[in-house]
């Protein structure tokens, strides 16, 4: 492991920034297909999450009841959106939920999930609070105005965007862009990439307990889907994902099939083939992004060789961290949208006391275009169109809120 000192950093960051700059005046086409993996970030999440569930277990005494619970609803949540792998039966059951996310913000209902078998006790758990797990509440999506934070997922008012539920002046500055359908595709199109690798690919849990400290360490590994034993399996699923949306835009959203055609094309040109695509893999950052590293990579090596990089943080940690940790992020800046971003999420948080893991467009373009200890990059000096970072924004607000969904219906 090597230890890097601010100082250290930000010459890694400027040799980056010489190195981008150099590598974006080549035109060169580039296959960012590999690194731009969603698949990855979601399997993070996911592992992090059965940690969380396996370190209760292991520490807690109802943590054997925890763990039970949770298994049994993440079992069920995904039994039942696979429809038995009916692709009729779960393309319904997708697009009734995309269209409850059209409209509709994940509520908490405040009653008590249900599951068909009892908690069990222990011969020397005698009292109930030594045993009885709480079991979770139910979710659902609702049309019930929440607006005191808009930070939060529950946040909601109605809007002239579809899928958009964000404060008044966040729908005003996409209007004024015209990048309404941006973001509405861009949101379908996260919706349904995370429902499919999370519901749709195979995983096996690989676990190895540390019972000495009492943690475990989880990997999730893909396993080949045993229906598919004449087509690849990435093949198919890119087959397979083109189809619900294209189906989802002509179906329900009443579009003619070659205009829903042609919008994926665009979508996926943006995505993995424009000056941000090159941007992002030249950055070494997947375009999906994860909510947090695990604590041993945060720790892990830094490449100091010719090949700079810094590792790629969570949005979580970006979050957290501008409002700790400013020159990080902004270096010597001290005016301008970037600092204004800083400067208005410590207001929000500091002042108004409103924070929370979802995250606005002004924090995700400072997210991606900052680099450790010096002035964020400017993406117009780049040739980086803004409405391309707007729609990844986009396409992460829709993975993200599909994830949230199936975190809370699990855990």
């Amino acid at each position: 492991m090597v230890y890097l000192s601010d100082k250290d950093k930000k010459k890694i960051s400027l040799q980056i920034k010489k190195n981008i700059k150099k590598k974006l005046k080549i035109k060169k086409k580039i296959n960012t297909r590999k690194m731009f993996d969603i698949w990855s970030s979601i399997a993070l999440e996911w592992e992090l999450n059965f940690e969380n569930i396996n370190f209760v277990e292991m520490n807690k005494p109802w943590g054997f009841n925890y763990s039970k619970i949770r298994r049994y609803f993440y079992n069920k949540f995904i039994k039942d959106f696979r429809g038995g792998n009916n692709w009729k039966i779960f393309e319904k059951r997708l697009f009734d939920l995309l269209d409850e996310a059209k409209n509709k913000s994940i509520q908490d209902t405040k009653i008590e999930r249900k599951f068909p078998f009892k908690q069990r006790v222990f011969p020397d758990e005698m009292n109930e609070g030594d045993w009885y797990s709480p079991p979770g509440t139910e979710v659902k999506y609702s049309t019930k105005k929440i607006t005191n934070n808009p930070y939060q997922v529950e946040y909601f008012r109605k809007t002239k965007i579809p899928f958009f539920k964000g404060p008044q002046d966040q729908e005003d500055f996409i209007l004024k862009n015209k990048w309404k359908n941006t973001y509405t595709y861009g949101f379908i199109y996260g919706y349904i990439k995370a429902w499919q690798n999370m519901v749709f690919i195979n995983w096996k849990e690989v676990r190895k307990d540390d019972f000495k400290n009492l943690l475990s360490k989880v990997k999730l590994i893909k396993t080949p889907n045993v229906r598919l034993k004449t087509i690849s399996d990435k093949g198919y699923y890119d087959f397979f994902f083109n189809k619900n949306f294209t189906n989802y835009l002509i179906n329900r959203l009443k579009l003619r099939k070659n205009i829903a055609d042609n919008i994926f094309i665009e979508l996926e040109k943006s995505i993995f083939d424009s000056n941000l695509s090159k941007f992002l893999f030249y950055k070494k950052e997947n375009y999906f992004t994860f909510k947090e590293r695990k604590f041993d990579s945060i720790w892990g090596n830094i490449r100091i060789k010719k090949d700079y990089c810094h590792p790629q943080i969570g949005i979580k940690e970006f979050i957290s961290g501008i409002l700790s940790n400013r020159e990080l992020f902004l270096g010597k800046t001290k005016d301008g949208r970037f600092y204004n971003t800083v400067l208005n999420s410590r207001i929000d948080s500091r002042k108004k006391n409103i924070y929370g893991p979802v995250y606005n467009y002004e924090q995700f373009l400072l997210y991606t275009m900052f680099l450790q200890f010096i002035s964020p990059l400017e993406y117009s000096k780049l040739d980086i169109n803004e409405r391309d970072i707007f729609l990844r924004f986009a396409v992460n607000r829709g993975k993200d809120e599909f994830l949230t969904y199936a975190h809370a219906k699990i855990v």
